[in-house]
């Protein structure tokens, strides 16, 4: 990472407007990202300047780490804070206080830690009150007092923002809908997929069409950020920022829009009255139910039609010197997303089904803590077995190497399943079995002693992860992926032997089939750019001195 520029920890760096921050400002900052998915899951090239980490903010326990990481690397100038659940249930779901509420403290206590200059906080217009009287325009000043269960929550994380703001700067940023011009605004998208087809509820809009909130394109408010940033010592301690352009755009401009960009024309729209709109939506609820395909709109919804979310930003405009762009007005840009939708039919479908069907759980998360919290007894379990005096001539191989060698390679194997299995990719596993194997072989294995060793693996991890209690709601899951890893593992193993078994001549070379992983130490460089924290309580838990265990690994090949 370049130390000489600034850092900043930003949550949340896997979703929307976190991978965009990302990949715009990867060579202006230090970012060190905190996820609940993997880098390469979310789509984002490495970089010198990006350290990722995988993380749930709802449990601080997780974020220890991730301090000290940060501050070997240089320090933390800002906390970009864009972590958030939301769905469109209108359910009270649990994820609303894990990770809204308590993720948000977590962060906050973070920032305390690491003596942030500035905390910058996403929350939402739509955590406040539509309009009831047009007169009456959402500003600044504006409570977030919308009671629903989001709301609620972003009401919650704010007032913890206000009281944690004697100790850093803080900025409150309620955005608009944010979208690209590829949409990625999921009620946006399903509008577009009705109107712009033959469906026959593709001419209907509810009402008189007159439901409107505000929309902001990505790059406008990624500019916003940039300039919070930059402007950080002009800023006031706490202050609250509207992401937002003034006024609103109704459903039926964008119908209106829509339809001229795609038919060359607008079609007449079909307005549905909200009190036959209500038991329409309520029996495709109930159908999609017994079918087990749900439509997104709700009956919650229809409480919404021809009500006005208007805004008047005029304050931000003036304390930041920002101002969202006229060409990126949604109206306009329409037109782009359109032009997407027709030329790039499949990327588009991607990309906003993935934002639809967001996880608020992720299974790897959640394993991955499972098996660092069962780790040192089960390489322990694992290294007591193999130096049993029952399994003299089981492993006599294994035996013959060094007691503290041996437990470094079952450490090295067992964190490279967990990460794989965190980040849901299993190449770092064929990677480094392809190279132990030829270890092996070179050093007189019989290919049997090391898959029995692969099978006794497997039982002793699954006898302690599958009893955890936290286990439970993913045992079948954790299972599965333990049991993957290892018959990908034994199939390597089994296969590599088979290939330097038969060639005779010595061709095959381990530099020339894995040159970047001809010893522990290339294994080492790989992981540490995968999950630096991990090996810093690897290093403590095996030695003070990881140099002479290195040494002996290589002596002992």
């Amino acid at each position: 990472m370049n130390d000489a520029l600034p850092g900043i920890i930003i949550t949340g760096a896997s979703g929307f407007i976190g991978k965009h921050f990302v990949e715009q400002n990867a060579n202006r900052y230090r970012l060190f990202c905190l996820a609940r998915r993997s880098q390469q899951e979310s789509g984002i090239p490495k970089h010198k300047n990006i350290r990722w980490t995988q993380v749930d903010i709802g449990d601080f326990s997780n974020l220890q780490d991730v301090v000290e990481s940060i501050n070997r690397y240089g320090g933390a100038d800002f906390i970009l804070h864009l972590a958030g659940y939301y769905d469109f249930t209108m359910h009270d779901n649990p994820q609303y206080d894990h990770t809204n509420v308590d993720g948000t403290r977590n962060v906050l206590k973070l920032a305390q830690y690491l003596n942030i200059k500035r905390f910058i906080f996403s929350s939402s217009l739509a955590a406040c009150k539509f309009n009831k009287n047009p007169d009456n325009l959402l500003n600044e000043q504006s409570p977030p007092d919308a009671n629903y269960p989001y709301a609620r929550s972003k009401r919650k994380a704010e007032e913890m923002i206000r009281n944690y703001s004697s100790m850093f700067p803080c900025s409150i940023l309620r955005f608009a809908a944010v979208y690209s011009d590829w949409c990625e605004y999921p009620p946006l998208f399903v509008f577009l997929s009705t109107w712009l087809t033959e469906k026959w509820n593709a001419r209907i809009l509810g009402g008189k069409g007159e439901s409107s909130i505000t929309y902001i394109h990505i790059a406008d408010l990624v500019k916003m950020i940039q300039t919070i940033l930059d402007k950080s010592d002009e800023l006031p301690q706490l202050a609250t920022y509207v992401a937002s352009p003034n006024g609103t755009v109704t459903h039926q401009q964008l119908y209106d829009a829509a339809t001229r960009y795609y038919y060359g024309r607008p079609k007449r729209s079909i307005k549905m009255p909200k009190l036959i709109a209500l038991p329409g939506i309520i029996a495709r609820t109930a159908i999609g139910d017994l079918l087990g395909e749900k439509p997104f709109e709700r009956p919650w919804m229809m409480k919404y039609i021809d009500k006005k979310l208007v805004v008047k930003a005029d304050q931000t405009f003036e304390a930041l010197s920002w101002k969202t762009s006229p060409r990126n007005d949604i109206l306009r840009r329409l037109l782009f997303m359109i032009e997407n939708m027709k030329n790039h039919y499949v990327d588009w479908t991607v990309k906003n089904e993935t934002a639809l069907h967001r996880i608020s759980t992720r299974f790897n998360v959640k394993a991955y803590e499972v098996m660092m919290r069962h780790r040192g007894f089960i390489i322990n379990k694992m290294v007591d077995h193999i130096f049993h005096a029952d399994n003299l001539q089981a492993y006599e191989h294994y035996r013959s190497m060094d007691k503290l060698v041996v437990k470094w390679y079952i450490t090295m194997l067992y964190q490279l399943m967990a990460t794989s299995i965190k980040v849901g990719d299993r190449i770092l596993i064929r990677k480094y079995i392809q190279a132990i194997a030829y270890r092996r072989f070179k050093s007189g294995f019989p290919s049997a002693e090391v898959v029995k060793f692969l099978s006794a693996f497997e039982k002793i991890m699954l006898s302690e992860l599958l009893i955890d209690p936290e286990a439970q709601e993913t045992r079948e899951q954790l299972f599965t992926a333990v049991t993957i890893a290892i018959q990908l593992s034994i199939d390597e193993i089994e296969e590599s032997f088979e290939l330097f078994e038969s060639d005779i001549s010595g061709v095959v070379q381990l530099p020339e089939l894995f040159p970047s992983l001809q010893n522990v130490g290339n294994l080492k460089s790989i992981i540490t750019e995968l999950e630096d924290t991990f090996f810093d309580s690897l290093e403590h838990d095996l030695s003070k001195d990881l140099v002479s265990i290195h040494e002996q690994i290589q002596q002992s090949e």
